[in-house]
C-alpha cells in the first residue's frame, strides 16, 4: 500500500498564464518532473506528498538573458488524497504550495493553490505500475515588486511506481 512514484512530462501554460507576466509574450510548455509518496488504504483511499517542478521557457517574456536564465521555474510541494478508481485508474485532488523564480535572485513569495488529475495504473511487474496521467494546476503567487501571477497550467506525464 506504501508507494513512492517518479513522474516526468510536458506541462503547457493555460488561462492567462500563456503570456507571461513580464511583457506579455508567448510562454512556451515546459519539462515538468516530481517525486511523490502516497499510501493505499484498503477502500483505495490514500494520502499523497511530494513535489513538482515545472520549467517554462520565458525567451518571449523578456526575462533575464544576461544571467542565461530563459526559464521561469515553478517548484511546488503537493499534499492531497488519491482514490484508485476500478482496478486500473486514479484521480487526485490537492494543495500545492509553491514559489516561482525568474532568475538567482528573483524568487516570488510562497503561493497557495490547487491540483487535480486522473490517469491510468498500468501494472508491470511485481510492485512496480505506469501511472500515465494528466493534470491541471492553479497557484497564485507574487514577486516583491510586482502584480499577482495568476499560474494555471496542464501536465501530461508518465509516473513509475514503486510499491513497499
Amino acid at each position: 500500500p506504501l508507494m513512492v512514484e517518479v513522474r516526468g512530462g510536458l506541462a503547457v501554460p493555460i488561462a492567462s498564464f500563456r503570456t507571461g507576466p513580464d511583457h506579455g509574450g508567448a510562454l512556451e510548455r515546459a519539462a515538468s518532473f516530481g517525486v511523490h509518496f502516497m499510501y493505499r488504504g484498503p477502500s483505495g483511499w490514500g494520502p499523497y506528498v511530494g513535489f513538482d517542478q515545472h520549467r517554462f521557457d520565458c525567451a518571449a517574456d523578456g526575462c533575464a538573458p544576461h544571467a542565461g536564465a530563459r526559464e521561469y521555474v515553478l517548484t511546488n510541494w503537493d499534499l492531497g488524497m488519491q482514490r484508485t478508481v476500478a482496478r486500473f485508474g486514479w484521480l487526485r485532488a490537492g494543495l500545492l504550495f509553491g514559489r516561482m523564480e525568474r532568475d538567482a535572485a528573483r524568487v516570488s513569495s510562497l503561493g497557495l493553490g490547487i491540483e487535480g488529475g486522473g490517469g491510468l495504473r498500468i501494472p508491470v511487474r511485481g510492485r512496480v505500475t505506469l501511472t500515465p496521467g494528466l493534470r491541471a494546476g492553479w497557484l497564485n503567487s507574487r514577486f516583491r515588486d510586482g502584480p499577482l501571477m495568476r499560474l494555471r497550467w496542464a501536465t501530461a506525464d508518465l509516473g513509475l511506481g514503486f510499491g513497499f
